[in-house]
């Protein structure tokens, strides 16, 4: 395995059309007939809120971030010297407006003392640029972070067989003891989705999250974008996204992660009443005249080949390739407890696929996802009844 390069999975073209016309059925399963004017997303069908914010972009210092790749990392003279930060999205400085959907991970909408994986989708608004073939939009870029620094599945193949589980237990219910035999048989995988289960944060305005799946920093220049998932393809640099919560005063120092409280857990789960405290903590707490949360945007470079761009299980860790802070996201006070934003939140499309040519999604899994995502938003817009228009500077509930 060579550094900054992605390759294709075996068998992918297949996988990924048993995948698309999978998630083509199971939305039908979940939202036909009565239940398509509530048509959800198929994974993270939580929408706890849709809020406004600002991304801010640096002046950022780039000979003073490659000397610290000098000094922290095994990249070679090289490699450093071929890497270009001050393009696409970080070639100025510049606030942009966002729109973030906080939601949770799970397939169907659950209480949330239920163990799941949390979500903060990033839509920047307002950004030139040559952009991805696969953009649904115009002038927006997405960036989808969670709350867990991995994705639990190694492979399409892998994602296929979990998703055929999932979809055959929703159709029958002893079907479940499919899923479990699927984890039963990846045990590692199995061990990352559990693990990722145990963290419910206090506050989803004060969590940290990462991009899990890896980006490009530039194309080269003989760059052919049907290549990726047929051939070997090489990147001058490759990227993950990261936001760590930070206070909203300098020196923006990085804030203690806390959670839930395992008395209070247990006490909502004992009353059987429904648990929607994710989308009241943001309601309450952007409701504050003061109310101010922030976090620095960060990007961590692949460092070595161990360091993969295509299994997303593997960790990048921190000590051999620390992340460096090139933004800062900001959110302040503003109501967001209308049933018109619940409703925009609901009808906001993301996708990795969806922005700047230059910060092109890399990896098998990233690949699968701006397909399948295209699908889904698709089907869930005309499922509601929803004609789709991109959201703008000057878009309102």
């Amino acid at each position: 395995m060579n550094l900054f390069t992605e390759y294709p999975e075996q068998d992918e073209a297949k996988y990924c059309a048993l995948m698309s016309e999978l998630v083509r059925k199971n939305m039908d399963n979940l939202y036909g007939g009565e239940k398509q004017k509530i048509a959800k997303r198929d994974t993270h069908s939580k929408t706890h809120a849709a809020v406004q914010g600002t991304l801010e972009i640096f002046d950022f210092d780039e000979a003073a971030i490659k000397q610290e790749l000098r000094q922290r990392t095994s990249l070679t003279e090289a490699q450093i010297q071929g890497i270009s930060l001050k393009q696409g999205l970080f070639a100025k400085a510049k606030q942009y407006p966002v729109w973030l959907r906080f939601a949770s991970g799970a397939f169907s909408v659950k209480n949330d003392y239920e163990g799941d994986t949390r979500s903060m989708a990033v839509k920047i608004l307002g950004v030139e640029g040559e952009r991805l073939p696969q953009s649904h939009e115009l002038k927006t870029h997405d960036i989808i972070v969670h709350n867990t620094e991995l994705f639990f599945v190694r492979t399409i193949k892998d994602f296929y067989g979990f998703f055929l589980a999932i979809y055959r237990a929703g159709l029958f219910p002893l079907f479940k003891l499919l899923v479990l035999l699927w984890l039963k048989l990846h045990p590692y995988e199995s061990n990352l989705l559990q693990t990722s289960f145990k963290r419910f944060p206090k506050s989803l305005l004060t969590e940290r999250y990462w991009s899990a799946s890896a980006y490009a920093v530039g194309l080269k220049s003989d760059f052919d974008p049907s290549q990726p998932g047929r051939v070997p393809v090489e990147y001058p640099a490759v990227i993950k996204y990261g936001f760590t919560p930070v206070s909203s005063q300098q020196p923006y120092q990085p804030l203690p992660l806390e959670s839930r409280a395992e008395n209070e857990l247990q006490r909502v789960k004992a009353s059987g009443a429904e648990d929607n405290y994710y989308r009241e903590d943001i309601i309450q707490a952007l409701a504050k005249p003061d109310a101010e949360y922030t976090w620095d945007f960060q990007i961590q470079f692949q460092t070595k080949p161990e360091m993969s761009v295509d299994d997303s299980t593997i960790p990048w860790n921190e000590a051999e390739s620390p992340f460096l802070t090139i933004g800062r996201l900001t959110v302040k006070h503003q109501k967001v407890d209308s049933p018109l934003e619940s409703d925009f939140g609901e009808n906001l499309s993301f996708s990795p696929g969806n922005g700047l040519a230059v910060h092109r999604p890399v990896g098998a899994i990233n690949r699968l996802r701006y397909t399948v995502y295209s699908i889904v938003a698709q089907s869930r817009h005309s499922k509601r009844g929803v004609k789709y228009q991109e959201p703008t500077v000057e878009t309102k509930y």
